[in-house]
């Protein structure tokens, strides 16, 4: 069965900026048995997002907890119980079988239920009794247990697809009985939602919710495998569950503890794994972290949206000062997926304006899913510019348009993918499910993005120190001198048969250590640095110890990037025929394959980008005579494999040249 958190806040929906990643909808969880039917269990606000998403027509099995408002609200805005084509079995703890009745007594709601379009079953249910819901008796079972919450709760305990998974609803965990009681509940369990609502430091007795310290103690007496908790306090920001969250990762790993969020899915025990929909976007998730290089990043980002979504096409923007600059595209009509990285490097920019699709969404941090670009409602301040259509002759129809916004709301860039395609390969609509797993995706992707982002601003940083003395150690140079080592690395890698998804970690971990390859000019006097002549041989050799300078610098930085960029740094001048240097004498010097290969990369990317760059003492050289030196040189000063590389990666140098100007 599949597991999907459609709603993880309780008291009260809290939708907020700073509720934005975890989510704002009270309690609702979508379970979907293999061939089975269709469970709700709670009808807080998470339980109108998930009817969104629901079929024309169907049968739905509302399971409540208790009656409180945060878990029945969704009810009402439940889209099966305003459709004729929809059957919905509600069962309720057997004290509120009125609960519908005094709903609209109450005037909560303007209609009564017997007067909504949907067909409504209700099943008053006992403590212990097991219901066997969907046609086929047996296949799924779901009991009924009670915790203890003011008014009473009902807990359900779902078995299916040879595996338990265990919902508590609201329940108190009071002092070391109610520890044991509560390991009672999740004896037996594979995977269980809880009631997590506070710390043991700010838990309130008598209010009826738990702390999660005492869970994670429960869950360890259970033996149970995996913890989800949830029902959030409504004041409980996504920094406060994300301190919380990788904080439960290290002491917790024999019971797998986790924070809940909205969107999260979940898969248990399916018996045709081959058939199986495993929580493949968490898993891809946790992988992101690997990925050094924001270009690599937004390639697997934007691979896992069009395989989330069926897109056909699909580009990402990021955000510099008022634009939107081009960073990556994927269109299957256009160009094959393994060629994407080539136009990568695309100098268009967009102003951030409500005027354009991804301008909208970049204003106003809010997404779009647009059924037909081509067919707008009327009245929006953006418009589909179709320019680039009539130009490559794809025809765009759905865009479904998202934000990458970092923890302060701030605006990092926007992911576009159009054409969600069906099984005849005709474009259609972005589903609602589409679009909420986009959402949780591109939430992850903003805080991996925000945090590449430090690290490179720590880059610049250090190449700012170089600059101090040397003006052409400027950030763009860094970062031209980075792209082109790393692709004629991709291209060296690909002739020798690597894994793809290896080539991709390694070039972007060899992009950012080839941007520090000059740093140790910091310690070089501006008076030789800037000197519009030939240097004496005592300046060349003050010059020389710059690449020794850089290596020391860089030992004091930990972590494998760091390793990376000190061997750039102290062997990027060696040559291939030995004649080179790694510091001011004759010592260190290198050949051939000793050299090792990140310098010999960044070697050739340097000496490319100071050719076809102005400098104080020369104008720039075109890059064909650029490329014709540097095919001289093969052999002697450069690995000839690399110039080879050099050739066939084509007009990618000229197009980074454009990138970073």
């Amino acid at each position: 069965m599949e597991i999907i958190l459609r709603g993880v806040r309780g008291g009260i929906a809290a939708p907020a900026p700073d509720t934005f990643f975890y989510g704002g909808n009270t309690a609702c969880i979508e379970v979907r048995p293999e061939d089975g039917p269709l469970i709700f269990l709670d009808a807080g606000t998470g339980l109108r997002e998930a009817g969104k998403s629901l079929p024309e027509s169907g049968e739905a099995h509302v399971f409540l907890t208790h009656g409180h408002a945060d878990h029945v609200v969704g009810l009402w805005f439940f889209h099966p119980l305003h459709s004729p084509a929809w059957t919905t079995h509600l069962y309720l703890p057997h004290w509120l079988e009125r609960l519908p009745d005094y709903f609209f007594q109450c005037g909560f709601f303007p209609l009564p239920l017997d007067q909504l379009k949907g067909r409504v079953i209700l099943h008053p249910v006992k403590a212990g009794e097991i219901i066997a819901p969907g046609p086929k008796a047996g296949q799924v079972a779901v009991e009924a247990f009670a915790t203890r919450h003011p008014g009473g709760n009902f807990g359900w305990r779902v078995r299916a697809d040879n595996a338990v998974f265990v919902y508590t609803g609201d329940h108190e965990i009071a002092g070391k009985e109610g520890v044991e009681a509560a390991a009672k509940m999740l004896a037996g369990a594979d995977f269980a939602v809880v009631d997590a609502q506070y710390r043991r430091q700010d838990y309130q007795p008598g209010f009826g919710h738990s702390a999660w310290e005492d869970w994670a103690e429960a869950a360890e007496k259970a033996g149970l495998r995996h913890l989800v908790l949830s029902h959030h306090a409504p004041d409980r920001s996504d920094m406060d569950l994300d301190r919380l969250d990788k904080a439960l990762r290290e002491p917790y790993r024999k019971s797998q503890l986790q924070v809940g969020r909205e969107g999260l899915r979940f898969s248990l025990g399916f018996r045709h794994p081959a058939r199986r929909r495993s929580d493949r976007l968490f898993q891809f998730l946790e992988e992101l972290a690997d990925y050094r290089d924001s270009n690599v990043l937004l390639d697997r980002v934007l691979s896992k949206a069009r395989e989330i979504t069926r897109a056909d096409a699909g580009t990402i923007f990021l955000a510099e000062g008022q634009e939107l600059v081009f960073a990556y595209t994927h269109n299957d009509s256009l160009f094959a997926v393994d060629e994407a990285y080539r136009h990568a490097y695309s100098a268009f920019r967009l102003p951030i304006s409500e005027q354009s699709i991804a301008g909208y969404v970049a204003s106003t941090g809010r997404p779009l899913n647009l059924a037909d670009a081509r067919a707008l409602p009327p009245g929006v301040p953006y418009a589909f510019d179709d320019a680039g259509d009539r130009q490559s002759g794809f025809v765009t129809r759905s865009i479904l348009a998202l934000p990458f916004l970092d923890n302060r709301g701030r605006m990092l860039g926007v992911m576009q993918l159009v054409n969600s395609l069906d099984a005849d390969k005709t474009p259609c609509a972005f589903s609602g499910d589409m679009e909420r797993d986009c959402r949780m995706l591109a939430r992850e992707v903003s805080g991996i993005l925000e945090r590449r982002e430090v690290e490179k601003n720590g880059i610049y940083a250090l190449l700012r120190m170089a600059a101090v003395h040397d003006p052409a150690e400027t950030s763009a140079h860094a970062e031209r001198v980075g792209a082109v080592a790393a692709e004629l690395y991709h291209a060296w890698a690909l002739k020798r048969g690597y894994e793809p998804e290896a080539i991709r970690r390694e070039k972007g971990r060899l992009r950012l250590a080839a941007m520090l390859h000059d740093l140790g000019k910091v310690g070089v006097s501006d008076q030789v640095l800037k000197k519009p002549g030939r240097l004496t041989e005592e300046e060349f050799t003050v010059v020389r110890g710059h690449t020794a300078l850089g290596a020391s610098i860089l030992a004091d930085y930990s972590g494998d990037i760091a390793g990376l960029a000190r061997d750039v740094a102290l062997h990027h001048h060696q040559k291939w025929n030995g004649e080179g240097y790694a510091g001011s004498g004759e010592e260190g010097r290198l050949a051939g394959e000793d050299i090792p290969l990140c310098a010999r990369l960044t070697a050739l990317a340097d000496v490319f980008d100071v050719l076809v760059s102005r400098r104080c003492y020369k104008e720039p050289w075109t890059f064909e005579q650029a490329q014709d030196y540097l095919r001289a040189e093969a052999g002697r000063h450069f690995d000839p494999a690399l110039v080879e590389c050099l050739a066939e990666i084509g007009d990618l140098p000229r197009r980074i040249h454009a990138r970073f100007p």
